[in-house]
């Protein structure tokens, strides 16, 4: 169904985790829950129509060979993606802040809600040479490097994620403001602006990703009050509280019910 690539690049392996490419069937119908990620995905798809809500996406096969561009934005609920037929998506997925190299445009701008049309036509014209055959991959890469600056705003920022990473709120959004040198106010829009979300927000993600990590790629069985208190959560039943917000499930449920696809890159809920 998916199969996810590590870009070859050294340039792109900083700021993008893969590359994943989809291809269904005719008839075939994969449904999956996705949960809320610090990484940004954008997708090219090719002959489809798409339908949005609040919280689904259904991408179905079409007659039409028009081109789709999806770009994601920041979400803190799960939520639901349904592929039917014969479907072809080359999707990337780039690290925090990764995608923010590769486009002009401040990423709250171009996603500002959970998925949209990515519209820019310098993407648009690529994404049509990119389903003209020959080698997918290769082209991908080398138009992402034709993309690529570097740029002087997101040092800051990037500083700052390091900091929310580590997951524990004894350390307030004023001080790691102030550790990348900038006030609250500055801070926290700047933060919106290349993030497209609040830091608090941010932090959220990171600590429930890092508890997926610890639970589904740790060599030795971890218990929940294990994984509570290694990713920086006050106690057990705010793990538990928080889990819910961010999945719909308690802990146990969730790990029961989600899948890892194509080695450990991808943890979805499969329907």
């Amino acid at each position: 169904m998916i199969k996810t690539i590590t870009p070859t690049s050294p340039i792109l392996k900083k700021y993008v985790d893969c590359f994943y490419i989809y291809e269904g069937i005719s008839s075939s119908k994969h449904t999956y829950i996705a949960f809320p990620h610090f990484n940004t995905g954008l997708s090219f798809i090719k002959g489809a129509t798409i339908k949005r809500s609040q919280r689904s996406l259904v991408i179905s096969e079409s007659t039409s060979n028009g081109l789709h561009i999806e770009i994601l934005g920041k979400y803190t609920s799960p939520v639901l993606i349904q592929l039917d037929g014969l479907i072809t998506e080359i999707s990337i997925i780039f690290k925090p802040l990764g995608i923010n190299r590769f486009i002009k445009d401040n990423y709250q701008s171009i996603a500002p809600n959970f998925t949209q049309e990515f519209t820019n036509s310098v993407w648009r014209h690529f994404g049509e040479d990119l389903f003209s055959g020959g080698d997918d991959l290769n082209k991908l890469e080398s138009f992402l490097l034709s993309q690529f600056s570097e740029n002087q705003d997101l040092i800051a920022i990037e500083e700052s994620l390091k900091l929310l990473e580590k997951g524990n709120d004894q350390t307030t959004i004023d001080t790691i403001a102030s550790k990348v040198g900038l006030n609250l106010k500055t801070f926290q829009r700047h933060f919106n602006k290349h993030m497209g979300c609040s830091p608090i927000e941010y932090r959220r993600i990171c600590r429930f990703r890092n508890s997926l990590t610890s639970k589904l790629n740790s060599f030795e069985l971890k218990n929940l009050t294990d994984i509570t208190y290694e990713e920086g959560y006050y106690d057990q039943s705010y793990f538990i509280k928080e889990f819910r917000k961010l999945t719909n499930h308690n802990p146990k449920d969730f790990f029961k019910a989600t899948s890892k696809v194509d080695g450990d890159k991808i943890v979805w809920e499969l329907k």
